[in-house]
């Protein structure tokens, strides 16, 4: 009844504290709450960090009397705990303090997997070192992200170093610091930088120390964050992207939950990663050689007509083991990695049209079968396709 009354109000409002209102990252969680909030009547209001400081969430509340609030904490120094908010409900969208994600309605990063899909396309390029690169902040999904990306490398029997980064250190003082690193490393080692801006540091370091990317070092960030201004010469960044939609939508589903008292508030949900974009910096030396981006082009031209790794070499001269190594020097992974890629592409992109019927996708796709799409699809999300539509309706 309570959840009723607050959808039936369309003064309702739920507040976004949010400590990066220009961030790509933040207007993409910002669109999966107003994505649940159209549902719910409400109307969601973000506040600029100005606003977001501790002694100003009491004057938030009494202006605008919200009924829950939202709170933006990746990346961010602040934390606002519960007690600041009284009575009104609260969620937190991956906090950095440990304790609120123990004890508070949260939803967090599946930093685990994250890492594990860094691995994967950095370890189709058969590289003879991995390493990590850590943000300047030292954030703990720094930890957890380091943690498993070792683990995998152990598991797998491939060196993996780790660059010690420091608090807060920026600047040329990084890069240089970064640079006289990254010559020590073996030539064409892959890096997994644990955000955007580490990748993007890892870049000017490696100008720095004469280390071209990626004939020498292949490099893949996470966020997926527009990158900054540079010299033409400097390549584009692969990059994980993570699921922000979502990450935005279950916090305001978990709000949902606390304001007609459902839900097990400290047992935090997860979002994770939604899939790579390949760029320049993970491909290998052969990237210019005409018949691999002739048989990239015919994969993305293709690909939904059933096209196989098979059928694709054999429109080259030359064995099938030759033309699939070339391939994988070029691009840092497989042919039917780049199949599977590609295919997983418009599935997602299907997905997210609602008058699309998951039954006929496959299809679409040019996959063998609806079961093979299927299994494939929960191996790399955790869900079914009809889960992962639903959280985003």
């Amino acid at each position: 009844m309570l959840a009723a009354m607050f959808k039936a109000s369309p003064s309702a409002k739920v507040l976004f504290l949010d400590f990066h209102p220009d961030g790509a990252g933040s207007l993409r969680k910002l669109d999966g709450i107003r994505r649940f909030a159209k549902t719910h009547g409400w109307d969601v209001l973000p506040i600029p960090p100005d606003e977001s400081q501790p002694a100003q969430v009491k004057p938030l509340l009494t202006r605008h009397r919200p009924v829950g609030c939202i709170v933006e904490g990746a990346g961010s120094d602040i934390y606002l705990p519960p007690r600041l908010f009284g009575k009104v409900p609260v969620v937190y969208l991956d906090p950095p303090n440990p304790t609120a994600r123990r004890t508070a309605a949260a939803i967090v990063c599946d930093n685990a997997a994250v890492a594990r899909l860094a691995f994967r396309e950095l370890s189709a390029g058969m590289h003879p070192c991995l390493a990590v690169v850590p943000s300047f902040r030292l954030r703990p999904w720094d930890a957890a992200r380091i943690r498993t990306f070792r683990a995998l490398c152990a598991d797998a029997g491939i060196p993996c170093k780790v660059f010690g980064a420091i608090r807060y250190e920026t600047g040329e003082r990084l890069v240089a610091r970064l640079a006289d690193w990254l010559v020590r490393l073996p030539k064409r080692s892959g890096l997994f930088a644990t955000n955007d801006k580490a990748a993007l540091d890892v870049v000017k370091a490696a100008r720095k120390a004469m280390r071209n990317i990626p004939r020498e070092l292949t490099v893949i960030g996470v966020d997926d964050l527009p990158e900054s201004d540079g010299p033409a010469s400097t390549p584009s960044v692969s990059s994980i992207r993570l699921d922000l939609e979502l990450a935005g939508y279950l916090a305001a589903k978990k709000l949902a939950a606390l304001l007609s008292r459902r839900g097990d508030q400290a047992t935090p949900e997860t979002f994770g990663p939604l899939c790579v974009l390949r760029r320049e910096s993970t491909r290998g030396p052969g990237r210019r050689e005409p018949r691999i981006l002739e048989a990239v082009e015919i994969i993305r031209r293709e690909v939904g007509e059933g096209l196989t790794a098979a059928a694709l070499a054999a429109r080259f001269q030359g064995s099938r083991k030759h033309f699939e190594r070339r391939f994988r020097e070029a691009m840092g992974h497989s042919v039917l990695n780049e199949i599977l890629h590609m295919r997983m592409s418009m599935v997602l992109d299907l997905l997210s049209r609602p008058d699309m019927r998951i039954g006929a996708i496959a299809d679409f796709c040019g996959f063998e079968s609806q079961r093979a799409l299927r299994k494939l699809f929960r191996s790399r999300f955790g869900m079914s396709m009809e889960e992962w539509r639903a959280q985003r309706q």
